[in-house]
């Protein structure tokens, strides 16, 4: 074990302590370390659901811009974005932050509208418009009535090919994004050398390690050139899709969205270069963080075990690891919640977050909020311990249960334009199978519980666990 100099907590920018989006029931220790054989295996089956899939249709125009329509019950209303596969860790070494800057500068006026009517027309035919950065992509969100769906698509169109780089809103959006980082990262100190340390430490070559906002210094250097030649290189009609979600169906679509965008020439493709991390796991070590700061009233324990690439390369592999997910810590029902904090009382609360990467290795992280007098190494031995035992506490009715609460959150979300759209364009960002998007109902009721079980015999090993962060109060 390696005890760094830095005293930092990592905690995930989007980790939520409490992940209860599928909460799975834990028996008692009896029944959950009780062999079952495959007779009574069977017989603890949840009777199969009749699924239908995804209603998902995918055109592409000649400019190679693609065009996903997922018709819903929505009537009267399209949710759609614009999404650009270009994010935080396409940014070049000099200009880390440069795809965020570019975002904030979508909505400083092009050749045809200034900034204001933009953001004018952009709220008056809008319920909700938004947009956002991440590691791999960037998207432009529309929520809009159907009626108003034309305008919308001619904003993004324009958007595409006439961004105009005004100096002044350039300078203003600097300041906007330097406060930003200094409200969401450096106010926090946790957050700060999260963004700073831990992912310096556990993506050593990748770009995966830059944080989305940037570097203050960098972005202070960003100028028009710069932003320029990386809007001209990511902002294109094949570098881009748009997903529409709600009371639309695909001729309508690609008749929409060839009027707007069908003119734009295509350029050059796009070359992601990615470095690759080598896997740090066959070193077998495990970086120790610890941060003590009088901001810090808790005892908080993070664990995090790498994912490789080819154990999320797939939508499959993924639901399977959000199963583990969820039986292991997803909720106050989960295994390590009825343990740790109901059985041994050690810690209040107990949660756990995915974090899936395009190209690179993911993580699976696992949060704490110790009691108090409670000591780490006794926290961190019966975590370990059950961590490492689940394969074995892991029972046939657990699985069913949780796949079948996981269906049923599947299609609740149908229900939702916003969070199918937001779900798709996740989805396409982490280069996953237009195929698989439309079957994930089906390719859910057919994983076994073998394949699980083995799933979390290859993630939870002593070698594959990359981290762990200590933090607690100067006290």
């Amino acid at each position: 074990m390696i005890k760094l100099n830095s005293t930092v907590r990592y905690l995930f920018i989007n980790l939520a302590l409490i992940s209860t989006a599928f909460s799975t029931a834990d028996k008692t220790s009896k029944a959950a370390s009780a062999k079952v054989s495959p007779k009574e295996k069977t017989s603890n089956q949840q009777p199969q659901k009749n699924i239908t899939p995804i209603d998902i249709q995918e055109e592409v125009l000649e400019n190679g811009l693609r065009i996903v329509v997922i018709n819903t019950k929505c009537k009267g209303a399209v949710v759609f974005g614009v999404l650009y596969f270009v994010g935080s860790a396409d940014d070049p070494r000099s200009s880390i932050g440069v795809s965020h800057f570019t975002e904030h500068l979508m909505f400083g006026g092009t050749k045809n509208l200034g900034s204001m009517e933009l953001k004018e027309l952009l709220g008056r035919y809008n319920a909700n418009t938004n947009a956002f950065t991440n590691n791999d992509v960037t998207c432009y969100t529309h929520y809009c009535r159907k009626e108003f769906l034309d305008i919308n698509l001619k904003i993004e169109a324009d958007r595409m090919q006439n961004l105009l780089l005004d100096e002044d809103y350039i300078n203003r959006e600097r300041e906007v994004i330097i406060e930003e980082r200094k409200t969401r990262l450096e106010s926090d100190p946790r957050q700060k050398f999260m963004v700073e340390a831990a992912y310096k430490i556990m993506y050593l070559y990748s770009t995966y390690s830059y944080p989305v906002i940037g570097y203050v210094d960098q972005i202070l250097r960003c100028d028009k050139a710069t932003l320029l030649t990386h809007y001209n290189k990511f902002y294109k009609p094949n570098n881009a899709v748009i997903v529409l979600v709600g009371d639309i169906k695909l001729k309508e679509a690609v008749n929409l969205v060839r009027k707007y965008f069908g003119g734009i020439q295509k350029k050059d493709d796009v070359k992601r270069k990615r470095v690759i991390d080598p896997k740090q796991s066959e070193l077998g070590l495990t970086y120790t963080i610890e941060h003590e700061s009088e901001q810090t009233s808790m005892h908080d324990l993070d664990t995090i075990y790498n994912i490789d690439r080819n154990l999320i390369n797939t939508i499959k592999k993924v639901i399977i690891v959000e199963i583990i997910q969820n039986i292991l810590a997803g909720g106050e029902d989960s295994i390590l919640s009825q343990n740790m904090v109901d059985k041994k009382e050690l810690v209040y609360v107990i949660g756990s977050y995915v974090d899936i990467k395009a190209y690179d290795k993911g993580r699976f992280s696992i949060s704490t909020i110790m009691r108090e007098g409670k000591n780490v190494k006794t926290v961190d031995a019966a975590l370990t311990e059950l961590i490492n035992n689940f394969p074995n506490l892991l029972t046939p009715e657990l699985f069913e249960r949780a796949k079948a609460k996981m269906l049923d959150c599947i299609e609740m979300m149908e229900d939702d334009p916003e969070d199918v759209m937001q779900w798709c364009v996740t989805n396409l960002g982490n280069r996953y199978r237009i195929s698989d998007i439309r079957n994930v109902k089906k390719i859910l009721q057919e994983i076994t519980f073998e394949e699980v079980k083995q799933m979390a015999r290859t993630i939870f090993t002593k070698k594959n666990r990359i981290m762990q962060i200590y933090t607690h109060p100067n006290t």
